[in-house]
Order: C-alpha cells, then structure tokens, then sequence
C-alpha cells in the first residue's frame, strides 16, 4: 500500500506546484478573478459547516438515475450494433452526428421540452454520455479474439464458461473504459443543466456565487465538481487496469 501511495508523487508534485503558483499568483499580482487559496478553503469549510452542500444529494440521484438508463440503454444498443451488421450501417450516421453536436447546445431545447424538471437533468446526463459508452462498449463485443472463441467451440464449452474464461477477460478492460468515460460525460452534462436550470443541485451553487461575484465560493464549489469528476475517474481507471491484468493472465 506504502509503495502505491508512493508512486502519486510525480502527480502530488504536480498539484503542490500549482496551489504554489496559484497562492503566489493570487498574493502578488492580485487579479479580481483569482481569490487565494486561504480564502477558498475558508469559503469551502463555511459551505460544508452550513450544509449548503447538501444539494449534491440532489444532484447524485439525478446522476445515479441519469447513469442507469445510459449504461442500460447503452448494453441493449451496443449489443445490438455488434451483432448486426446492417443494424450499425443504418446506425452508424445518426451515432457519429451525435458524437459530433455540441451537446450542451441541446440543454435550452430539453428545457422549452421537459420544463426545469428532474426529468430535463437526466435527459442532459443521457445525451452526454450514452453514445461514447455506445461507441467504446461496441468495440468491446467485437474484440473478442476469434482463434479463442474458436477453440471454446472445439471443446465444446458451454455458454456460461464461455462468457467466463473467453469473453469476460477480453471485454472487461475496454468496457471498464467506456463506463469512465461515461460517468466524467454524466458529470458534465448534469452541472451543465443545472447551471442553466440554476435552481437545483451543485449547479445553483455555482450560479449564486457567479451573480453574487463571490469568487472564493464559486471556486471552493467548481473544485469540489471537479475533485468529484477526479476521484471517479481515478477509481475506474484503477478498475480498469485490474481488468487489463486479468485479460493478460
């Protein structure tokens, strides 16, 4: 445990560089833009102390709701590209212009549709992050090694040891991939909706520290979204490395 703790010191160097930087930057020069580290912290332990930041239960729901539908729509679908060929040449348009709409765009259009609901939330949590989970979950199914689903078949194995030993080790890592890439897209979609709802969540946060000019909040929030958006990709990518090692085995 000690020497994988030790082996973050390049990225904790990292971090201490910039909080220096930042500090002397915010103690020197003094921009309007750019509070001091003390009064970030200051401002984020009064946030917690009050329990403002209780609204992030709000915002979890809304993200945990918006991440079941993306990664159950995203298995059918998924499943269903990979398997069919004609199915991914009539698909595959209508995905890659997704891909390529800025999305964020599309949160004013869901707000005029659904209204400032909870509805409108998961909608922006879906419409982020439910194709690139599609477009890295297809490539998965179909990396599955011929020459071992091949021998599986020679030796007659049956379904489920099949699943076990051939395709699970195979598919794990990228699929891994795809959910990390899918919660840090759900994260971006549910904080951009609700900056534009700005009623709800971690969102309203942020626009009452913006329109009050309250920099030291509006940072001590933005941080913890971000820090939020950090620890979750952290989690899956060490995930994602397990699975890696359990494929090579």
């Amino acid at each position: 445990m000690g020497r994988r703790l030790l082996s973050f010191w390049p990225q904790a160097l990292t971090a201490a560089a910039l909080v220096g930087v930042w500090e002397i930057d915010a103690s020197v020069a003094k921009p309007y833009w750019l509070p001091s580290v003390q009064s970030v912290a200051s401002s984020w332990w009064q946030l917690a102390e009050g329990g403002a930041f209780r609204v992030a239960t709000t915002s979890l729901k809304t993200l945990g709701i918006g991440l079941l539908v993306v990664l159950v729509l995203g298995a059918v679908l998924s499943g269903l590209l990979a398997r069919s060929r004609l199915l991914d040449d009539a698909l595959s348009p209508l995905i890659n212009a997704a891909m390529s709409t800025p999305t964020v765009a599309l949160v004013p259009v869901f707000v005029l549709i659904w209204g400032y609901s909870d509805t409108t939330r998961v909608i922006a949590v879906v419409s982020f992050a439910l194709f690139p989970l599609v477009l890295q979950w297809v490539v998965a199914l179909r990396d599955v090694p011929a020459d071992l689903s091949e021998m599986s078949r020679s030796f007659a194995a049956s379904r489920r040891a099949y699943v076990r030993t051939i395709v699970l080790p195979a598919v794990a890592p990228l699929l891994l991939n795809g959910a990390r890439l899918a919660v840090v897209q759900a994260i971006k979609g549910l904080i951009t909706a609700e900056i534009i709802i700005g009623v709800v969540g971690m969102g309203k946060l942020i626009v009452t520290a913006s329109d009050t000019f309250d920099m030291p909040q509006l940072y001590a929030v933005v941080l913890t979204v971000i820090a939020a958006s950090v620890v979750s990709y952290v989690v899956l990518s060490g995930a994602e490395a397990r699975a890696s090692r359990w494929a090579e085995a």
